[in-house]
């Protein structure tokens, strides 16, 4: 499980690391999921899809989810042909997921727009020093949101208080988690 879940983080995770400075040259292209005829869904990485990834809700290109497609078409007419390749790439892979990851991924963008300004900005932050961190320290902070994207409440709230999740993350990667979780979990 724990390896699956390593492949589905690293295949989802530059999808999910665009920093905001750069926002336009770091959008990449999603590999999208393989929906089966039983409507189960795979990740083309391996593994079982625990829901849409971990994206940026601070990313540009999320405002445009909502939008209908002659919305779509004015607003990415304004961007430079590079960026609207890359946006035309992250909505065609918002537009192909289920319509139950379509809402996770709109109530992460929700919550994001809902913060105050000083909590987005909190948020852009720890995308940025997520993505300074070493691969294997990235992989393991995105595998534990992953995981406790999954948990019900209490036992969320048990795993990030006990000694073994405090020992395998340093004060600022639990930080990192602890903010990221505040628009990456579902509600």
């Amino acid at each position: 499980m724990m390896r699956a879940l390593a492949a589905l983080s690293l295949a989802l995770l530059p999808v999910w690391a665009a920093d905001q400075k750069n926002a336009a040259d770091n959008v990449r292209p999603a590999r999208p999921p393989v929906v089966r005829p039983n409507g189960a869904v795979r990740n083309p990485g391996g593994g079982r899809n625990m829901g849409p990834g971990l994206t940026n809700p601070a990313n540009p290109v999320a405002r445009l989810y909502r939008a209908s497609p002659e919305e779509r078409e004015r607003a990415l007419e304004k961007l430079p042909a590079k960026m609207q390749e890359q946006f035309r790439t992250r909505l065609k892979w918002f537009d192909n997921l289920p319509p139950n990851q379509q809402r996770l991924v709109l109530n992460r963008t929700d919550r994001f727009a809902a913060l105050p300004a000083e909590r987005q900005t909190a948020i852009k932050e720890q995308f940025t020093a997520l993505n300074k961190l070493p691969q294997e320290r990235k992989t393991a902070i995105v595998r534990a949101l992953r995981s406790l994207e999954v948990m019900p409440d209490e036992q969320r709230s048990r795993l990030l208080g006990s000694d073994d999740f405090k020992s395998r993350f340093s004060p600022e990667e639990q930080k990192i988690i602890a903010d990221l979780s505040e628009v990456m979990l579902p509600l």
